[in-house]
């Protein structure tokens, strides 16, 4: 296990090269977190931190905006172990799996990660409704995967609902997967389960445009 070496504000400022006002900006927007406080002081990790520069600096590197910052951000948040390529560092598609079992969200978001470059697509997983609403409404998703048959809380139709009534949630391409029933929308394509993995796979690359029709 690595060690973790705590830095301060003044430390950080030095590793970005900018201002105690744009500290507090990147913090206020998230891209930089504290791990701890000690005597009311911020404290960083610094293997954590110099990632986020990274990504930050490829960003703007590539003339990204704000908005995918934030999004390469909290992709690194969810999976530190995320390899990202920051000698071809390129914008990448974004895709969200809603599924409760969680072997089968695990298995589609490994089989997929062998498939696709992070350079190609960023994989988010949700193993409840709420859970996947609320990361489709934080970091804008170019496909949404919803299970149509959810245990815990909102079904995967309620969950849709939602999130083609929500502005900042209606852009994003569907897929439908469920073992039980077929569902249809013109916003969206359906896989009944076993999946065919082929197929699902060209599908994906159509809707993220990797492959024409």
């Amino acid at each position: 296990m690595e060690e973790t070496i705590l830095i301060d504000t003044i430390e950080v400022i030095k590793l970005f090269n900018f201002s105690l006002e744009s500290l507090r900006k990147y913090k206020t927007l998230g891209l930089l977190k504290a791990c701890t406080k000690i005597w009311g002081k911020d404290l960083f990790d610094k293997g954590d931190i110099l990632i986020r520069k990274k990504i930050i600096e490829s960003c703007k590197k590539n003339g990204m905006g704000l908005d995918r910052i934030v999004k390469y951000i909290k992709a690194y948040e969810m999976d530190k172990n995320i390899q990202f390529d920051f000698k071809d560092f390129t914008e990448a598609k974004t895709l969200l799996i809603i599924e409760d079992d969680e072997s089968v969200c695990g298995f589609l978001k490994k089989y997929l990660l062998r498939i696709f470059s992070v350079n190609e697509l960023i994989i988010f997983c949700a193993t409840d409704g709420k859970s996947g609403i609320r990361i489709a409404q934080e970091t804008p998703q170019d496909i949404i995967i919803i299970d149509m048959v959810l245990d815990a809380g909102l079904d995967g139709l309620a969950v849709y609902k939602k999130l083609i009534n929500d502005p900042r949630t209606n852009q994003s391409k569907f897929i439908f997967i469920s073992g039980n029933f077929e569902f249809k929308s013109k916003k969206g394509i359906f896989f009944k389960k076993p999946i065919d993995m082929k197929e699902f796979v060209d599908k994906i690359k159509e809707l993220i445009e990797l492959k024409k029709n």
